[in-house]
């Protein structure tokens, strides 16, 4: 799968099949628990706020946000608006323990990322 895809759905991304198509990621074999990892480390370890800016407070958005604060520092955030507005973060030394929480705890990983399956 390319690169774009990828991070498309690890964003949270949808694509139908028409979209698949056109990428060339119709049909598919299934994904790598492992590839996923590595490829989401690469990317918190270039972006400050993945799959996102970290919402306002204000603001609607509910998830796990991860915040890359430092070379060596990286946070997950849990975010839920309801019935109340409540945030927890979880702090990491590494990129990989970070994106590790994030695959498993918010996208339930292994398992099915927008009908790819993701196998260990």
């Amino acid at each position: 799968m390319d690169s774009e895809t990828l991070t498309l759905l690890l964003r949270g991304g949808h694509l139908n099949i028409e979209e698949r198509r056109a990428r060339g990621s119709w049909p598919h074999a299934p994904l790598r628990l492992n590839d996923l990892r590595e490829h989401l480390v690469r990317l918190i370890e270039h972006e400050s706020f993945f799959p996102s800016a970290r919402p306002s407070a204000d603001s609607p958005a509910e998830g796990v946000f991860i915040e890359r604060r430092g070379p060596n520092e990286f946070v997950c955030i849990a975010r839920r608006t309801f019935p109340t507005l409540e945030e927890t973060e979880r702090p990491f030394g590494r990129a990989e323990d970070a994106a590790s929480f994030y695959l498993g705890s918010y996208l339930h990983l292994p398992g099915d990322l927008d009908g790819w399956k993701v196998i260990e």
